[in-house]
């Protein structure tokens, strides 16, 4: 497993933040693309996605810390987020389309 970490902005939650790299795709063989795509998860949602490396937020790599208590991968003024769910503070949530509307809930309730 490869343990490289950026920093982009995520999609999902809304805020820049760590992503590890999971894995590369070439795609020389596709016109107008870049060289290689990456396949990331982000350490705040942990959601995954195909990004572009030249997306990545070149002046905040020096931002990179890991947790002093478990160990996670954070952004140095952002609060650990794996820390936070440990303690009971905040709870995954994610999206669920029943037909009719959206609804987010917890992932302990899947």
């Amino acid at each position: 497993m490869n343990l490289d970490v950026h920093p982009f902005k995520c999609l999902n939650c809304k805020k820049d933040t760590v992503h590890r790299l999971l894995r590369t795709y070439e795609c020389q063989d596709v016109p107008n693309s870049p060289p290689e795509v990456w396949l990331v998860e982000c350490q705040r949602c942990f959601e995954t996605r195909i990004i572009y490396p030249s997306d990545r937020l070149a002046n905040k790599e020096d931002d990179i810390a890991r947790c002093d208590e478990c160990g996670n991968w954070k952004m140095k003024s952002a609060k650990c987020r794996i820390c936070r769910l440990a303690a009971g503070y905040e709870t995954i949530k994610r999206k669920v389309f029943t037909g009719h509307r959206d609804y987010e809930v917890d992932i302990a309730d899947l």
